[in-house]
């Protein structure tokens, strides 16, 4: 499974105060723990709002992680000059997260998805917001998949998110994207899927064990990719379990040698 440490977003105070401080070590500690934890790229979200303090921001965010970890970036803005020059900084694969079918940000990120050497989180978000039912969830997919496809974005490089929602909101919110996944698994079996597994334990107490209860049941319904907190006792040792269960660990490798590497905690 892809793993995209979630925790450098400047939507958390720490990590804002971090950023406008130029805290080079605070970051550093964050990108390296969750590095050390499993995680495959670093999540790097400078801010909340378009603009060139955005870009600014991006550009000295991305730089320090990149000097922090040997692990890709996942470049997280709704805003095509921060997310260029974040790419740019990350430098080797990187993620861009994210694409949609929102027409003034799809507008904007198709060309840098185009042209770039880089994996994309297709959103399932369009003009109409955020899908709530399977055939909805279905019928982006195709089309923003085959808007990626068309402009020549390998298959592979594709992530697609169904849009976990959170449970506080409605309690029934995640069968339709587990659904989804499994539909979107049996036909486009050559994409990626993921999500934002967190959104969904929003709001509730304990949310480690929904966010766990969720990654189980999403891995077997085909999800390969997920956008958490590897920090997370528990987490990543669940993860590694899931999949041999579910007969994604040819031989179990996966999971002895994050057991060999103390991942399963």
């Amino acid at each position: 499974m892809i793993v995209i440490g979630e925790k450098i977003n400047a939507s958390r105070k720490s990590i804002a105060e971090a950023i406008a401080k130029r805290d080079c070590e605070a970051i550093c500690t964050v990108a390296v723990r969750q590095a050390q934890a499993g995680a495959d790229f670093i999540d790097v979200n400078a801010g909340l709002q378009a603009g060139p303090k955005e870009a600014e921001d991006m550009a000295w965010l991305s730089g320090v992680v990149r000097g922090a970890v040997d692990v890709g970036l996942c470049i997280d803005s709704a805003d095509p000059a921060a997310m260029k020059v974040g790419m740019n900084a990350a430098g080797g694969k990187s993620v861009l997260n994210s694409i949609s079918l929102e027409s003034s940000r799809l507008e904007g990120m198709l060309p840098l998805a185009a042209s770039g050497e880089c994996m994309v989180i297709a959103l399932l978000v369009s003009d109409d917001g955020v899908p709530e039912t399977v055939d909805q969830r279905l019928d982006r997919a195709e089309k923003l998949i085959g808007i990626l496809t068309d402009a020549g974005k390998p298959i592979d490089d594709i992530i697609v998110d169904p849009c976990f929602l959170p449970l506080s909101v409605d309690s029934t919110s995640a069968i339709p994207v587990l659904k989804s996944i499994a539909e979107i698994r049996r036909r486009w079996p050559g994409v990626h899927i993921s999500g934002g597994v967190t959104n969904a334990s929003y709001g509730l107490p304990k949310r480690k064990y929904l966010n766990m209860a969720l990654i189980v049941q999403a891995v077997g319904a085909g999800m390969d990719c997920g956008i958490i907190d590897p920090c997370v006792e528990g987490t990543m040792g669940l993860i590694h379990a899931a999949e041999v269960v579910v007969g994604k660990d040819e031989m179990c490798m996966g999971y002895i040698s994050a057991a060999k590497q103390g991942r399963l905690t």
